[in-house]
């Protein structure tokens, strides 16, 4: 064979190897880029970085920023051991909040600032209380000094002493609080999913609100030229079982010497639901970068110290000086005993009843929390390619 015929053959030898080369290499570039429509097999270049794909620089660890909000609420009361005071029928709370939290491992740290309100219903039983609390005499809650001071009535001038009883008493607090929570929590990942603990605390402050009182009073009149007591006379201002309502500003409860200070613990139970997180892999795409997380939980809510307003209002406060010693002034305000409006009623924790050194008062509140946080993972950098920058 001549060298000439030697050089072209192997030079068409070359040529079909470049060839078929060539058409391996198209054929698996289509391939890729039909792949790449699929999720987590997304084309990267330099515009693109953040979006890498193949071997990554890092993988998800589980450390992280959150933020999000949540919103609460269920029963709430006073937990008191004051006499004739109940905690029940209470009423409800509810409270929504902004938060932070940062994640390390299985444990996380939150945070946040929240605006809550709270509306409880207080009865008081007067039949466990001393008499002088909710019975008056002449318009005075010393019965002896009442009995000193009749009453004329203003039909026939008769002297007749006037007794107010007070029953079904039932006092209301509504308030409204600023709250910062502080909890610490715990993951509890098993194969049913992911549950969690949370105690901590949360400082709240009641910067507004309002009570009301309601009670239910009865007058009558005993005479002491009669025979028995007269009542439910209406023209001689004898009534029966008339509702009286009393609205008064907030409850002062107080930590300390700051009014409207409360320290609560805090301790929540629940599960957590994560949405929009594939499990990290080596090829992801930017959706997977977010991390949303769903919470449904149980929580309870205690005041840790007393909060008590030691105050040292009367239960009911009537237009009568009790120390006024002039008989006309004292003949003029009993007249408006006639009118039921005389009467002024104080919320009975702010009261000397709920005045004593072992007395104590407690926020309380169990209910359910719904919480959604949300986070950007960390991006990674591609630092192993294939040809097609996945």
């Amino acid at each position: 064979m001549s060298k000439l015929r030697q050089i072209i053959i192997l030079s068409l030898c070359l040529a079909s190897v470049a060839a078929w080369g060539q058409n391996r290499f198209a054929t698996s570039s289509k391939k890729e880029r039909d792949l790449a429509k699929v999720k987590g097999f997304s084309s990267k270049d330099a515009k693109k970085s953040t979006n890498a794909l193949g071997l990554h620089s890092s993988t998800y660890t589980g450390s992280g920023h959150y933020l999000g909000f949540s919103v609460d609420g269920g029963w709430s009361t006073f937990l008191t051991n004051i006499q004739g005071v109940q905690s029940t029928p209470g009423g409800v709370a509810a409270s929504g909040k902004i938060l932070y939290e940062y994640h390390f491992g299985n444990f996380f740290l939150q945070t946040g600032a929240g605006i809550g309100i709270q509306y409880v219903t207080t009865p008081v039983k007067s039949e466990l209380l001393p008499e002088n609390v909710s019975t008056f005499y002449n318009g005075f809650s010393n019965k002896e000094k009442g009995m000193n001071h009749p009453m004329i009535d203003p039909y026939d001038g008769a002297l007749f002493n006037m007794k107010h009883t007070f029953s079904e008493r039932s006092d209301i607090s509504e308030l409204y609080y600023a709250q910062l929570p502080i909890n610490f929590g715990y993951y509890i990942s098993g194969q049913g999913g992911v549950g969690y603990v949370m105690l901590g605390a949360q400082v709240n402050y009641a910067f507004g609100g309002k009570t009301i009182a309601k009670a239910t009073c009865t007058s009558m009149g005993v005479f002491n030229d009669f025979i028995g007591v007269f009542d439910e006379i209406d023209n001689h201002g004898f009534r029966k079982d008339v509702p009286l309502t009393y609205k008064g500003s907030k409850l002062p409860i107080r930590l300390g010497g700051v009014e409207g200070l409360d320290v609560l613990g805090h301790i929540e139970g629940g599960y957590e639901f994560n949405t929009f997180q594939a499990i990290p892999q080596y090829r992801s795409s930017k959706a997977d970068n977010m991390d949303c997380r769903l919470r449904l939980s149980a929580f309870i809510d205690m005041s840790l110290p007393n909060i008590s307003p030691k105050g040292t209002n009367s239960l009911y406060d009537l237009n009568i000086n009790e120390a006024e010693n002039d008989p006309e002034k004292i003949a003029a305000q009993q007249l408006g005993l006639y009118e039921f409006h005389s009467f002024n009623m104080n919320h009975v924790l702010t009261t000397e009843v709920a005045n004593g050194e072992k007395l104590w008062v407690r926020n309380f509140t169990v209910g359910v929390r719904f919480t959604i946080l949300f986070s950007l993972k960390a991006q990674q950098r591609c630092i192993l390619c294939d040809p097609w920058r996945h």
